[in-house]
């Protein structure tokens, strides 16, 4: 039965009704004790929509999927530390055509934990997966705890990941030229058309912050505060790499080190010039005396740090190599 403004009410299952399912590849069978299957209308193609290694016959297999494709752990253990990373506000999040505004290139990535996180100017976006479409699909192992589910114990936290990644889409598209660039960077399947996909998405946008998971009450994220934080919060050095080449590297430090040093080369040259024509301030000569000693030190430093940077990065690989190759003697 539709509601009064004439939109289909949801299911006590999915957070939509079962008239605009866009992917009709799956329905359920539910058996005597109340447990549902997943199950193919296509005899040939048995597997998960948009997964083909995932066979429907196992249940563990399909649960492992979901929580690679939808949950965020390290994110969500970073909660206490995300207000310094980015606006407190789940609606925080452009839309797609925002996002060219802001210089940002979109770029397709299937790692759920970098989902709407930006770098300077790229932002990363997972694309949705088929089987989110799928009304049978969220009946089975996305419905309430309180349904009867052969995986209960798993069911809330892939609920919360996956209603919180479906909200950002809300957000993300909101006209038909974010619909349109969705397509074009295959965000969204081709065969959806606009009215269709903006008349499923509505159902998300009133999700409340209390339905999803941790990282969701966040919008989009900077990754480089996410790797300022990531030490305290995580125990690593870096929540993603962003880095691959030394040269990258060490190319990140060349502006502050260059702005410094030109800032103490003005402060050198002045001082110089002072005690010249004041040769009598002998306490200004002392502290331009010592103020030398410390640029030198400074500079000594700095290259000693560039140094240990340079052999602890080697370090690294060499030990990763040696773990590896010991893996495979193994």
């Amino acid at each position: 039965m539709g509601s009064p403004s004439g939109i289909p009410k949801p299911s006590a299952s999915a957070p939509f009704p079962h008239s605009i399912r866009l992917c009709d590849a799956l329905t359920s069978s539910t058996d005597t004790q109340g447990r549902h299957t997943l199950l193919s209308r296509n005899p040939s193609e048995k597997w998960l929509p948009g997964f083909p290694r995932v066979p429907l016959a196992h249940a563990s297999g399909i649960v492992a999927c979901l929580g690679r494709e939808l949950t965020t752990p390290k994110l969500d253990a970073m909660l206490p530390y995300l207000w310094l990373v980015a606006t407190p506000r789940s609606t925080h999040v452009s839309s797609l055509t925002n996002q060219l505004v802001r210089g940002r290139e979109i770029v397709v990535t299937e790692d759920p934990e970098l989902h709407i996180v930006w770098l300077h100017s790229r932002i990363f976006i997972k694309p949705i997966p088929p089987f989110l479409f799928s009304h049978a699909l969220w009946e089975v192992y996305l419905g309430p705890a309180s349904s009867p589910s052969f995986h209960s114990s798993e069911t809330d936290k892939l609920r919360r990941a996956a209603l919180g990644y479906m909200r950002s889409y809300y957000h993300l598209i909101q006209h038909e030229s974010d619909y349109r660039l969705a397509q074009e960077v295959r965000l969204i399947p081709l065969e959806i058309g606009f009215p269709q996909f903006m008349a499923f998405i509505d159902h998300f946008g009133s999700i409340p912050d209390s339905a999803v998971s941790p990282r969701y009450i966040y919008g989009q994220l900077r990754l480089t505060r996410l790797n300022t934080w990531a030490l305290p919060a995580l125990g690593k050095w870096q929540f993603q790499k962003v880095h691959w080449q030394y040269a990258d590297i060490f190319a990140q430090f060349y502006a502050p080190i260059l702005l410094a040093f030109a800032f103490l080369s003005v402060v050198l040259t002045a001082m110089q010039v002072a005690a010249q024509v004041r040769p009598a301030w002998e306490e200004f000569a002392s502290v331009a005396a010592w103020f030398s000693v410390l640029c030198l030190l400074s500079v000594g430093l700095t290259g000693v740090a560039m140094l240990m940077l340079l052999l602890t990065l080697m370090m690294k690989e060499l030990t990763f190599a040696v773990r590896a190759k010991k893996a495979m003697v193994n």
